[in-house]
C-alpha cells in the first residue's frame, strides 16, 4: 500500500480535494479509460496511495461499478473452487464404487441406510467428505476443514470456504433435487447424480454469495462509511461523503487480499477484513485528502511528492504474475503461500522500483523533458 505514492508524472489540476468533493461534481482521471480504470484498479488500489487521491476525484458511480463488477469475478472464482472441490470429491467416489470401497446408500423418506462399512471418511488438505448414520461424526470440524460434505442419517451437513455451515434435512433435499423415493445411489448411478448434485451446489453458492457481497457488504461498507465520513468531517470540514464512500469500496480490494495472504497460513482473527478494511480506508482517505499543488516541474523531491500526478495504466501489468497466482489458487485450492508471498514481494518491490523512476529527472534543469 505504500511503495507507489510517488509513482507518475505531474499533471496540473485546479482542484483541490476538499473543493472536489463538496462544489462541483467529482472528476474523472481522465489518465486511464473506464474499462482500463477497472482493469487497473484491483493492482493500483493494492500498491499505490497516488490511485485514492485520483480516485476519489472521480464519480461515485464509477466506484460503485468497480465494486459490482469485482466482486462478481471474486465470488466466480470461489463458485468454480467450489465446483472443482467437489469434482475432485466425485472422481473418489467414483474409483471408490470401483474399487468396491463406497458404501451403497438408500434414502427412503428422508432416512439414509448405507450398506458397507461406516464411518466412510475422505480427507483431502482442508477438505472433507464423510458418510456416517451411526452418528460417530455429527458435524464437521470447523478448526480442520474450509469446506466438506458430511451425509448423517436424516440431514446432510455442507461447508464452503466462507464459513457457511448448513445442515439440511434429508427429506428437502429429495424434495429440492427431485429424487425418486427410495432413492438408491451406487457406482452405476454416482457418476450421473454427482455431476448434477456438482452444478446445482455451485449454482446456489454462487447465488447466495454474488447476493451476499452485493447486498449485504455493500451495504455494510456505506454503514461504516457514514462513521468515518462524521469523523472525517470532524477533522476536514466541507468534505463530501462521496470521497469517503468511494475510498472505502476500493479499500476492500487491499483488505481482502491481505485476508487472503494470512489464510494461506492459517492465520485468522474475529472480524479480520474489517480490521484491514478499516486500516486501508484510513490510508487511503489520508492520501485522498492530503493537499496537493499543480507544480509540472518540482524541484525537489518533496514537491514531487506533494504534486498532482496521473496514474499509468500499464503499471498494474507488473502484479500480472501475482494475479495468475491467485486466480489458480482460489479455483484450485492450492494454499501455495510459498509461491504468492514472494510474488507478493516482487511486485511491491518492482513497483516501487517504477515508482522512483520520475525522481531522477529531479536532478535535471526545470527546461528539460518531463515526458
Amino acid at each position: 500500500m505504500n511503495n507507489e505514492t510517488m509513482n507518475n508524472e505531474v499533471v496540473p489540476t485546479p482542484n483541490s480535494p476538499a473543493t472536489a468533493s463538496s462544489a462541483a461534481p467529482p472528476q474523472s482521471a481522465g489518465c486511464l479509460s473506464e474499462l482500463g480504470w477497472l482493469a487497473a484498479a484491483p493492482v493500483l488500489s493494492c500498491f499505490s496511495l497516488n490511485f485514492y487521491h485520483l480516485a476519489s476525484k472521480r464519480r461515485t458511480g464509477s466506484a460503485v461499478m468497480f465494486f459490482f463488477v469485482f466482486t462478481f469475478v471474486i465470488v466466480s472464482l470461489q463458485s468454480c473452487g467450489i465446483l472443482w472441490g467437489l469434482f475432485k470429491a466425485g472422481q473418489e467416489i467414483r474409483q471408490s464404487f470401483e474399487r468396491g470401497e463406497f458404501p451403497e446408500i438408500t434414502i427412503t423418506g428422508g432416512v439414509a441406510e448405507v450398506s458397507g462399512q461406516q464411518p466412510f471418511v475422505f480427507e483431502d488438505n482442508d477438505s472433507f467428505f464423510g458418510i456416517d448414520t451411526t452418528g460417530q461424526y455429527t458435524e464437521i470440524d470447523r478448526r480442520l476443514y474450509t469446506q466438506g460434505f458430511l451425509l448423517k442419517r436424516s440431514s446432510v451437513v455442507f461447508l464452503n470456504r466462507q464459513g457457511d455451515y448448513r445442515e439440511v434435512p434429508l427429506s428437502d433435499v429429495q424434495q429440492l433435487l427431485g429424487l425418486s423415493d427410495p432413492f438408491v445411489l451406487n457406482g452405476e448411478t454416482a457418476t450421473n447424480y454427482w455431476t448434477g448434485f456438482s452444478l446445482l451446489i455451485s449454482v446456489i453458492a454462487f447465488l447466495f454469495l454474488i447476493l451476499w457481497n452485493w447486498l449485504v457488504r455493500l451495504a455494510y461498507i456505506a454503514l461504516i462509511g457514514l462513521v468515518v465520513w462524521g469523523i472525517v468531517a470532524l477533522i476536514r470540514s466541507g468534505t463530501g461523503f462521496g470521497p469517503v464512500l468511494i475510498t472505502g469500496l476500493y479499500a476492500l480490494v487491499p483488505a481482502l487480499f491481505a485476508h487472503f495472504l494470512l489464510s494461506q497460513i492459517n492465520f485468522t482473527l474475529p472480524l479480520m477484513t474489517t480490521f484491514f478494511l478499516i486500516v486501508f480506508w484510513g490510508l487511503g482517505l489520508a492520501a485522498a485528502l492530503w493537499p496537493r499543488a499543480a507544480n509540472p516541474a518540482p524541484a525537489t523531491a518533496d514537491e514531487y511528492f506533494r504534486s498532482e500526478r496521473p496514474l499509468r495504466g500499464w503499471r498494474a501489468l507488473i502484479a500480472l504474475p501475482l494475479v495468475i497466482d491467485i486466480v489458480l489458487e482460489m479455483i484450485f485450492s492450492w494454499n501455495a503461500w510459498y509461491v504468492t508471498w514472494p510474488l507478493t514481494m516482487f511486485t511491491l518491490i518492482a513497483l516501487l522500483a517504477v515508482s522512483l523512476w520520475p525522481l531522477t529527472k529531479l536532478t535535471n534543469p526545470p527546461s528539460a523533458s518531463q515526458g
